[in-house]
C-alpha cells in the first residue's frame, strides 16, 4: 500500500541538461517554484520544476540574497503524504544530491517550519527552520542502485513543507568509495573551508579548478536504523 501511495504522490521530473561551458556532464539543478530557465553567474543552467503538479510556489524577500534560485520556492499542504521529486540517474553511479530551504516567512506567518526530509522510504534529516534568513542545506552522497531515485518531503509537524533548490550531481570512478555504499548513503555533517579568506561559499565555476585552501567535508553512514558511524573526506 505505502508504495502505491508513492507511486502516485510522485511526479518524474526528466532533466535532458545541455551543460553550459562551466557546466560538468550529470549537473542537474532544480530551481523550485522557479517558471524559466536560467544560468546564474558561475555558469550552472537551472531549471524550473513547472511541471510538478502538487504544491504551490511562492516569491520570496530576503535581505542580500539576491540569486534567483532563491527567490522562489515550492510548498506542500501539511497532510500525511509524501511529496516527492523523481530524477533519473545511472545505476552503479555516485552521486550528490544537495538540498536548500529558504524559509523567507513565504506563508505570511513566521510559524518556522519543522518537517522530514527522505530519500525514497529512507528517512534522511528533519528540517527545522529557526530563522527567516538563514538556508539550510542537506547533502548527501549515495551509489544508484536503481535507475530513479525520489527526493521527499513530509511529516510537517509546524508550518509547511517547502524546498528551495534541489540538485544532483553525478561523481566519476572511485571518488568516495566505501566498502558499505550498498547498504548506506553518506549525509555531511560539516563542510569546513580551512585557510580561507572568507565564510562565502565555493562553488564549482570551471573545468579547471584551483584549490588554494583545504576544503574538509565531514559525512556520516545512514541506513533505515540511522547514524552508523562518522569519518571525514
Amino acid at each position: 500500500m505505502e508504495a502505491r501511495t508513492f507511486l502516485l504522490l510522485s511526479f518524474s521530473l526528466l532533466f535532458f541538461v545541455v551543460p553550459a561551458n562551466g557546466q560538468m556532464p550529470g549537473f542537474v539543478s532544480v530551481d523550485c517554484g522557479g517558471k524559466e530557465n536560467f544560468t546564474d553567474d558561475i555558469g550552472l543552467e537551472w531549471i524550473p520544476d513547472n511541471q510538478f503538479i502538487y504544491g504551490e510556489t511562492a516569491n520570496i524577500s530576503v535581505a542580500n540574497e539576491t540569486r534567483k534560485q532563491y527567490i522562489t520556492l515550492r510548498h506542500f499542504p501539511a497532510d500525511n503524504r509524501k511529496y516527492c521529486y523523481k530524477l533519473n540517474v545511472v545505476t552503479r553511479t555516485r552521486y550528490l544530491v544537495r538540498t536548500t530551504f529558504l524559509y523567507g516567512n513565504f506563508d505570511n506567518s513566521n510559524v518556522y517550519p519543522k518537517f522530514d526530509l527522505s530519500l525514497g522510504a529512507t528517512h534522511w534529516s528533519t528540517i527545522v527552520i529557526s530563522d527567516v534568513n538563514t538556508i539550510e542545506v542537506r547533502e548527501l552522497i549515495f551509489l544508484a542502485s536503481f535507475p530513479t531515485i525520489s527526493v521527499c518531503l513530509s511529516n510537517a509537524t509546524t508550518g509547511k513543507p517547502f524546498i528551495s533548490t534541489l540538485e544532483l550531481r553525478q561523481f566519476n570512478g572511485s571518488v568516495y568509495y566505501t566498502d558499505f555504499e550498498n547498504q548506506f548513503f553518506l549525509s555531511s555533517s560539516a563542510r569546513i573551508n580551512f585557510g580561507a579568506d572568507s565564510d562565502a561559499p565555493v562553488r564549482y565555476a570551471s573545468q579547471t579548478i584551483y584549490l588554494t585552501a583545504l576544503t574538509a567535508y565531514v559525512f556520516y553512514a545512514v541506513s533505515n536504523y540511522g547514524c552508523l558511524f562518522g569519518f571525514a573526506l
